[in-house]
């Protein structure tokens, strides 16, 4: 099966004359899955989270690139090779403690570590309303298979917006990014 593209661990392939609907297939650390060209939907298998949000992502910059790659194997011809995902951040958490206030204390997994006031981003609506009582909030925990911090109810909060945060690296030019749910 000829590989179209490579990043981060994840290995992106087509089959020649494959079937319907357009697809792609995706390996990364044991796991393996189908995911359509057009919905970017997950069609069979499983990926973590994080791979599965990192292999839709590529795709929906290379929609097109894939479409035509689609139609080459479906002919039987060469297929062309897509540029691979890039992205400054990626840094997984791996330390947390709350320290009140809504304020918590990051390690990443690259060294960097400091404290980040989430008053000011928390909505504390939806999933995020239980971490208004400040004992709940201090329930926070890594997710090591998200490589983010998380609460007891599932309410996360985006790694690359918090390493942002921490180290005044901006993540979005010329987007305004709320950590709301």
């Amino acid at each position: 099966m000829p590989e179209i593209s490579r990043f981060f661990g994840i290995i992106v392939q087509m089959y020649y004359n494959d079937h319907e609907p357009p697809h792609f297939h995706v390996r990364y650390s044991g796991q393996k899955a189908l995911i359509a060209i057009e919905t970017l939907a997950l069609l069979r298998g499983r990926l973590s989270p994080r791979a599965l949000g990192l292999a839709t992502e590529w795709a929906a910059l290379h929609r097109a690139e894939l479409i035509e790659d689609w139609n080459l194997a479906r002919a039987e011809a060469q297929l062309k090779p897509i540029a691979p995902l890039e992205k400054i951040m990626l840094k997984d958490i791996v330390a947390v403690k709350a320290l009140g206030d809504y304020r918590l204390h990051l390690r990443f997994e690259d060294g960097v570590e400091g404290v980040v006031d989430l008053a000011p981003y928390l909505s504390f609506r939806g999933v995020f309303e239980p971490l208004r009582d400040p004992a709940y909030f201090a329930q926070v925990r890594v997710d090591p298979e998200l490589g983010t911090v998380a609460w007891p109810n599932g309410a996360d909060l985006d790694p690359d917006v918090l390493y942002g945060r921490v180290t005044g690296t901006p993540i979005l030019q010329g987007h305004d990014v709320h950590l709301t749910h």
